[in-house]
């Protein structure tokens, strides 16, 4: 496990603004500056956003908590909705995926640990600012980069 080189300190409105077709993503902290250990992204997700169709993370473990509106999670056991100040951990291996189901925006943190898949989130921002078909297929190629396959229910 790797640890961190060094405090990392992020002052509001700091952070990556990368502008996805289902939201805006900040990243607060990238593996870069945690030597890998984890990563940080804020998210707001507009009116019935697809956060992310189900997948698998085979490389990290995802933590999840709302912080405005509410987040519909789709996985295996069933549905869960959660409510600002809600959480939800996935561990490795576990197929999920996430929406905003509702008429008003939502926002959520999520830590990856370890760092690495705010990259997938670098790479749709910068397909659809190249102006690429953004295509559920090439989120599932670019998922794939980060060990992760699609799921179904």
């Amino acid at each position: 496990m790797t640890t961190f080189p060094d405090i990392v300190v992020g002052a509001p409105g700091d952070g990556e603004i990368l502008q996805l077709p289902f939201g805006v993503f900040t990243v607060r902290i990238s593996g870069d500056q945690t030597g890998g250990a984890l990563s940080v992204v804020d998210s707001v997700l507009g009116a019935g956003a697809l956060g992310a169709a189900p997948h698998i993370h085979h490389g990290h473990e995802e933590y999840f908590l709302v912080t405005d509106g509410e987040v519909t999670f789709d996985t295996a056991d069933g549905v869960l909705t959660v409510g600002a100040g809600g959480s939800v951990s996935v561990p490795r291996g576990q197929a999920h995926g996430y929406r905003n189901a509702t008429d008003e925006a939502a926002r959520l943190t999520t830590l990856f640990t370890p760092a690495g898949y705010e990259n997938y989130f670098r790479a749709v921002a910068e397909a659809a600012a190249a102006g690429v078909e953004i295509t559920p297929e090439l989120l599932n190629a670019l998922r794939a980069e980060q060990q992760t396959t699609p799921a179904e229910f």
